[in-house]
């Protein structure tokens, strides 16, 4: 083994919520690329099989690697590939996107394509469905822009703020859960329908008849996404998707807490303030048809962007986010920006229970 080493930095905007760092950073000191892409995934493979980045990931909620010494994704991907395999993990199939996405290599895509002046709101990715994935791995490639920070909001500290002000309201949400109707139209111009690949369409041969090419993405919807849908007379894909937004984080083999894991601040902030390209919510309310009052929702979106981590990018950084913990979004920027993803399961399924107030 080489003499690579972790040395662990501090972030200028980093705070601490329950005893720890949010976000931990380390440095991999590979700036000058003086390190072989084999060595390096060497070495964060052994960190893997010690279980470096699950405990560190359960204890800060994300972990930024700087200076890996690479913007080349294919080698930035066996990076990737390295730390999940050796973590345990399995590549989660993207199923019910709802942002136009590129395949750059086999574990790495384009993250939101979606304008560079959008903003995009808190959401934990996929949270709204019936599977979902527990490890984000973002990667930046290209930095040559002002703004465009990732905000990260860890969903115990939010959660913990809620409580402070409204606690009926996360009464109301753990007890009666959360329900979300969204069209994937036919077509579209931007990637999103539902027959593309990210959507409904990983299965489709564009050769087969409409039919056939539902009968198939209905069968993947079902198993990913939601068991409650219907196309309607334009052939579009309507989906009720009912979710527990609330739940029960295993911090230790004593300990648990609750953390927000949900997507309503990405899509009332979209309908509040028409920042989304996408426009393809229709319903966002309690799962037994009753309105969640917006001042609830308008102290969620407040909340989530006051207590926000803003990750200021840096060429060849990876940042690990713990898609079960923390939340992510996007600010607007001018310039380039390349920031791409990749995600991944747990093997053996995680202890995260729906929290309900007792």
């Amino acid at each position: 083994m080489t003499d690579l080493n972790l040395e662990k930095i501090l972030l200028p905007n980093a705070h601490v919520f329950r005893g720890h760092e949010f976000p931990v950073a380390y440095d991999l000191h590979n700036d000058d690329g003086s390190h072989s892409p084999d060595d390096v995934a060497a070495f964060l493979a052994e960190l893997g099989t010690q279980g470096f980045f699950n405990e560190q990931l359960k204890n800060h909620g994300v972990v930024v690697l700087r200076h890996t010494g690479t913007t080349d994704p294919e080698v930035i991907s066996r990076y990737v590939e390295a730390i999940a395999t050796s973590s345990g993990d399995a590549e989660f199939e993207q199923t019910g996107a709802t942002a136009k996405r590129t395949i750059v290599t086999p574990h790495l895509s384009t993250a939101n394509e979606g304008p560079s002046g959008m903003t995009i709101y808190q959401h934990n990715e996929f949270s709204r469905f019936l599977k979902y994935p527990s490890k984000l791995f973002f990667v930046c490639t290209r930095y040559k822009a002002s703004g465009g920070s990732t905000p990260l909001v860890h969903g115990g500290e939010l959660f913990a703020a809620l409580e402070q002000i409204y606690p009926d309201f996360l009464t109301e949400l753990g007890n009666k859960g959360l329900y979300m109707k969204q069209t994937w139209p036919l077509e579209t111009d931007n990637n999103t329908a539902w027959r593309d690949y990210f959507c409904f369409g990983r299965n489709l041969d564009r050769d087969e008849d409409l039919e056939t090419q539902k009968k198939k993405a209905s069968v993947l919807g079902e198993e990913f996404v939601s068991r409650d849908y219907y196309f309607d007379e334009n052939n579009d894909l309507i989906v009720g998707q009912h979710s527990k937004p609330i739940r029960s984080y295993k911090a230790s083999e004593t300990e648990s807490y609750p953390v927000l894991f949900n997507s309503i601040v990405a899509y009332y902030g979209d309908a509040k303030f028409k920042s989304n390209a996408y426009h393809k919510t229709a319903a966002l309310e309690y799962d037994n048809s009753m309105p969640i009052p917006e001042k609830y929702l308008d102290e969620l979106v407040e909340q989530s962007i006051k207590l926000a981590y803003h990750h200021e990018w840096q060429e060849d950084d990876i940042a690990i986010v713990d898609n079960l913990q923390v939340s992510h979004g996007r600010e607007p920027w001018a310039g380039e920006r390349h920031i791409l993803v990749s995600m991944w399961h747990r093997v053996n399924k995680p202890e995260y229970e729906p929290w309900t107030r007792k």
